[in-house]
């Protein structure tokens, strides 16, 4: 009796399964958790480069106020490559700042995570916010 006890102690058969499903939810957390991350900046910073180009258009307008939707027009094309329709729901500003600076911003973006995992970490309604400032070339002299 007491070798067949010792035999069932010394059997590893489905060991490696079972480290695996102990394992295996932790693996697919992190990686899902550098998935979200990834992505929530490769949008932060899609987003600097979708301002910055309707920044750079408005500096080069001889009045930008008055052409304000094409301002915000050059931020959506841009934006549309990576972002796809979500950015239409952003506020896009065009203002004018002193000494003949243009400011071009996106206001509250809406990103929206793959997993439910940052829900889980209070992370649920994440705005993204940028923003891009270029001095007008064409203000006129004081």
């Amino acid at each position: 009796m007491r070798l067949r006890f010792g035999r069932r102690c010394n059997d590893e058969r489905g060991s490696a399964a079972l480290e695996f499903a102990l394992v295996a939810p932790l693996l697919f957390i992190i990686v899902f958790a550098v998935i979200d991350f990834s992505r929530a900046y490769y949008t932060l910073n899609d987003l600097t480069a979708a301002v910055r180009e309707g920044a750079r258009y408005a500096s080069s307008l001889e009045d930008p106020l008055l052409r304000q939707d094409e301002v915000r027009q050059v931020v959506r094309d841009f934006a549309l490559s990576f972002a796809g329709d979500t950015v239409l729901d952003a506020q896009i500003e065009v203002t004018f700042e002193a000494e003949g600076r243009v400011r071009v911003a996106i206001n509250d973006y809406p990103f929206e995570f793959l997993t439910p995992l940052p829900t889980l970490l209070g992370l649920s309604d994440v705005n993204i916010s940028r923003q891009a400032i270029m001095k007008w070339e064409r203000a006129p002299v004081p």
